[in-house]
């Protein structure tokens, strides 16, 4: 395991399996989506990156009077050393949340597992970790969906006046 948040019934994990970078989106134990690599990582030293790129204004842009955007689509991009591997749209997202009741683990999954059939706690990466890095940054909008989103919380905030 190299990272996860969240586990059995929704959430991610990134790690290697069978020598392979493989992320896992578990979407409320409805449904999995998994990036994988399709050869194992050569020996030494690799950058992996995962990417998700959420579609969509609501929830996602963190414009909370308009719910429009609970559970829309995204695509993630999975990476090695600067090589797109694997990409793939996901229809819907989990909305607001991840688990509150999972752990936020690095090198290992103290929870429940993402995916059972991959592999069991707590799934201890054996290899040397020299940096993760997180990154959650604002959707960046077009002045088109900074207009919408202005409208329609306008008309959120009249009716409930």
């Amino acid at each position: 395991m190299l990272a996860t948040q969240g586990g059995r019934f929704g959430g991610w994990g990134f790690y290697i399996l069978k020598g392979k970078p493989v992320y896992v989106w578990n979407l409320l134990d409805l449904k999995r989506f998994r990036w994988e690599g399709t050869e194992p990582l050569k020996p030494g030293k690799h950058t992996l990156e995962f990417d998700f790129t959420y579609d969509g204004l609501g929830l996602g842009t963190l414009a909370f009077n308009n719910t429009s955007g609970i559970g829309r689509s995204g695509t993630g991009v999975l990476k090695v050393d600067g090589k797109v591997i694997a990409t793939q749209k996901m229809e819907r997202t989990i909305p607001i949340i991840l688990q509150w009741d999972e752990t936020f683990d690095i090198g290992a999954d103290t929870g429940t597992p993402v995916d059972d059939k991959d592999y069991q706690v707590p799934f201890r990466f054996n290899g040397k970790l020299e940096k993760l890095t997180l990154k959650v940054e604002p959707r960046k909008l077009t002045p088109e969906q900074e207009q919408q989103l202005t409208q329609d919380g306008q008309r959120n905030n009249r009716a409930s006046q």
